[in-house]
């Protein structure tokens, strides 16, 4: 575990930088090149035989401009190490593929991104890897479920989209005890709200393209674990080119510097958002955590930093046609898939995250017909809530 006596916000704004910069300057400068060259051909070879690990080769392998945001992330999320690469998608398949081989069997929660569970359910299936879907009500009986097969267990917390919150602590335990290899994605919460691996979960994956990129402007994604287990998804990173640009590595430090505060913005303004839905006659129920009713609030309280995420969830009273005159009438917030940038965006569950599951997968899921995300900007709370509100006017 990394340990660094900065605060979270010094870490965001300066965390992962060297401290000789070119010409003194004061942002680093953006490396392009995807080759370097060495002086002598001894450097070479001790570069070829492993005697230089800091050496840059070929941008494929390593790159000045990506292994400075790798620093910084592993240092926000408290790990020893961290591998960027070109999406959250691609972070799941290289830390899947750098754990599990034909024959093994992946555990999995079944409130997760739907992305993740067609990973697991389409593509990893096809190989040999196969994956059980459990509640999180059955994670403290891993010990019990798992099989000799099993390798990997993967979740995530707060869950998409309806915010339920699974306690790190015990997750944590209960891998352990059944002899599991943990992956959290923490792209919801991201280390502003809470640093699993302090917790004992292994490795934390995000979608970079959310909350770290956090202007709707680079896809990206990243995992974070000890040395030994981000060499390996490296290694596959590599070998299958999941590599990240430097201009999109660049990017995607510029969003982290800004972390802490975007996010500690865009919390403040979903809770009033997730108040003000909960007295509109329009809306049946409301997901959020920071709500004191909500059955998940003293779980978050205690292990999210006093913040409960900028993403709200609720069902409309109706169904698909008043969901479609909701989205219809927004003005502000953008009909829009993603979350994690300044600007407010609603989803449809049903026609992003999770098109073409099942009933059965959407029950297990808590989505239904008549739920809609809200991922929740930095703009002006009151401007946000106004929007929703004659939006809701049916």
């Amino acid at each position: 575990m990394s340990e660094n006596k900065h605060g979270l916000g010094t870490i965001a704004a300066r965390g992962g930088e060297n401290e000789e910069k070119l010409l003194g300057s004061v942002i680093a400068p953006v490396f392009h090149s995807t080759t370097y060259g060495f002086k002598t051909f001894d450097e070479m070879r001790r570069y070829a035989h492993g005697e230089l690990p800091d050496t840059f080769f070929y941008s494929r392998y390593a790159n000045p401009t990506v292994a400075q945001v790798e620093r910084k992330v592993a240092e926000l999320e408290m790990a020893e190490s961290a591998c960027v690469v070109s999406s959250g998608s691609a972070a799941t398949f290289c830390a899947t593929a750098a754990l599990c081989e034909a024959g093994d069997e992946i555990i999995a929660t079944n409130s997760l991104y739907g992305g993740t569970t067609k990973i697991f359910k389409d593509f990893f299936a096809r190989f040999g890897v196969q994956v059980r879907f459990i509640s999180i009500d059955e994670i403290p009986r891993l010990k019990e479920i798992r099989s000799e097969k099993t390798k990997l267990f993967w979740f995530e917390t707060p869950t998409n989209p309806n915010n339920r919150i699974v306690d790190l602590d015990a997750a944590a335990n209960s891998a352990k005890e059944a002899n599991l290899f943990s992956i959290i994605d923490n792209t919801f919460a991201t280390p502003v709200l809470q640093r699993p691996i302090t917790h004992s979960i292994n490795a934390v994956m995000h979608s970079a393209t959310k909350y770290l990129g956090g202007h709707s402007d680079v896809t990206a994604g990243v995992i974070a674990g000890d040395e030994s287990f981000i060499s390996k998804v490296r290694a596959v990173s590599l070998r299958i080119g999941t590599t990240l640009d430097p201009a999109g590595a660049y990017l995607l430090e510029r969003g982290l510097k800004t972390l802490e505060v975007r996010v500690r913005a865009s919390c403040e303004n979903a809770l009033r958002v997730a108040e003000s839905l909960k007295q509109n006659k329009m809306v049946a129920r409301v997901y959020y955590p920071g709500l004191e009713d909500d059955p998940n609030h003293l779980l978050a309280k205690k292990q999210m930093n006093g913040l409960f995420g900028s993403i709200v969830a609720f069902d409309i009273a109706g169904g698909e046609a008043e969901v479609e005159k909701f989205f219809d009438s927004l003005k502000l917030v953008h009909n829009a898939p993603s979350l994690g940038g300044v600007e407010s965006l609603a989803s449809y569950p049903l026609f992003s995250s999770h098109i073409g599951f099942s009933d059965e997968q959407l029950k297990s899921a808590g989505v239904s017909a008549s739920t809609i995300r809200l991922a929740i900007g930095i703009e002006t709370a009151d401007d946000i809530i106004e929007d929703l509100n004659q939006a809701l006017s049916l």
